[in-house]
């Protein structure tokens, strides 16, 4: 080979290697892209109470149970306590008065400027008179409470706003009344259970249909001429729910807020005669004292009970199985509507701002649930333990807490008026309905007018 030839090839080796060198180190100081470090949480924030003891004024005690009957009620406890102790409180729901006496409670020491309590619990008939007399805070003006949380109950806060401000809360309720029924009268006189909770689900469930359920369980067993198992028993509520159910209320709200005489309304006519001709069949019969009723439905004397659902506590022991049913809808009603109420907290306007969002910051905590049942149908939970069926808490319950299901009568909001005033004279008098009410539209016209705010003894 020649000299050049040689000198040729190195230099191409040469340059071969002197070119793979770069390449190498490139390959070597690649470097990989690691992921964000995650921000780390932020620390809990809390405030410094003081020490100060926040207490409800109220008509019953709300004690700590030494002994919890669920892991729920047990978790809520240790909730309460933890934040307690990270912020230096004490929260207390203690009896200071009786239902009708703790408006004058909150009056009385708000004026004087020393309030008996942070937080006064009241009864539906007395929220327009504290309200119309500057007791109650506003708590749209706090920044402590979230009012728009599904915990608060829809009812109580409709009664507690005035224009954009709100005056209270209660904590998430029951609707009040329902109707109860013993399944195994339903099964001997041919109605499949299943077949009511259809009816109710599908909007078959109307006065009608309550009608032919009334007709096929009032019994005369041994053929004495005299019934031995009615379908229920005689009351006046059936005549408020029967107001309720077809989509009215006596006393109606106008777009001020204010009351209005609704009484002789088509649909209030209306349902009040169909319960009034209801009563004079022979499905019901009057119970022998005044919880005759509860008695009759334990017993087997009447197929039915329309009430207050606290009375599932009174039927736990009972022998034969039950159901639970809104009431059936009238033909004014565009669906079903439970029977509600509306008792409240209301924080004294006597505080100064920061001591109100102190006592709304308590207040929230001692209506919250503990985080792990904080989820908005975790109410379930605990009324499985009550009930006999599903269907009773997931279908008849559930509905009745979906917001716009649940009713009040505006005439709770009324101190002075009852309905007995013109169920009782139709019940037991001989009385119309039209007689009935005319007995007592002055009378309620008046009262109306007061909680309105026209003259007000101050």
């Amino acid at each position: 080979e020649s000299k050049e030839t040689v000198t040729e090839q190195v230099q191409t080796t040469e340059k071969s290697v002197e070119t793979s060198i770069p390449i190498a180190k490139a390959e070597e100081t690649i470097v990989e892209e690691k992921a964000p470090e995650p921000e780390p949480e932020p620390e809990p924030v809390y405030r410094d109470l003081g020490g100060e003891t926040i207490t409800i004024a109220s008509w019953f005690d709300q004690i700590e149970p030494e002994i919890k009957r669920s892991a729920q009620e047990e978790a809520l406890w240790e909730y309460r306590h933890e934040v307690m102790e990270n912020n230096n409180f004490q929260f207390e729901e203690i009896i200071m008065g009786k239902w009708n006496t703790t408006l004058e409670l909150l009056s009385t020491s708000t004026l004087a400027g020393e309030p008996a309590a942070e937080i006064f619990h009241l009864a539906s008939s007395f929220l327009n008179t504290a309200i119309n007399n500057g007791l109650c805070y506003d708590l749209t003006t706090l920044d402590s409470i979230d009012l728009d949380h599904w915990k608060w109950d829809e009812i109580a806060k409709d009664c507690l706003t005035r224009g954009d401000k709100i005056y209270g809360v209660f904590p998430d309720q029951t609707p009040r009344n329902f109707l109860f029924f013993n399944k195994r009268i339903f099964e001997e006189s041919g109605i499949d259970p299943a077949d009511v909770y259809k009816w109710q689900a599908d909007g078959e469930w109307t006065w009608e249909k309550f009608e032919e359920v009334c007709e096929k369980v009032t019994k005369d067993t041994d053929n004495d001429g005299i019934s031995d198992v009615y379908a229920f028993q005689t009351n006046g509520l059936y005549y408020t729910a029967a107001i309720i159910s077809n989509g009215t209320r006596m006393v109606q709200k106008d777009e001020n807020g204010q009351l209005i005489n609704n009484m002789f309304a088509p649909e209030v006519i209306e349902a009040l005669e169909w319960a009034n001709q209801l009563m004079n069949k022979s499905y019901d019969t009057h119970s022998s004292h005044w919880d005759g009723a509860e008695e009759m439905f334990l017993s087997g004397g009447a197929a039915m009970y329309y009430g207050d659902s606290n009375k599932v506590f009174e039927f736990q022991d009972m022998a034969d199985d039950y159901g639970l049913l809104i009431f059936p809808k009238g033909p004014s009603a565009d669906k079903y509507y439970a029977g509600g109420n509306a008792e409240v907290w209301v924080i004294p306007s006597s505080y100064t701002k920061e001591e109100a969002e102190n006592i709304a910051f308590a207040m929230d905590m001692w209506a919250s649930q503990a985080p792990d049942y904080n989820n908005e149908d975790d109410w379930m939970m605990a009324q499985y333990k009550l009930y006999r069926d599903a269907e009773s808490v997931e279908q008849t319950l559930a509905y009745a807490k979906e917001a716009g299901n649940m009713r009040m009568d505006y005439r709770e909001l009324i101190n002075g008026i009852s309905p007995n005033a013109f169920s009782q004279p139709i019940m037991y008098q001989g009385a119309t309905v039209m007689e009935a009410l005319e007995g007592i539209e002055g009378i309620w016209n008046t009262a109306i007018s007061k909680a309105n705010g026209e003259n007000i003894v101050q």
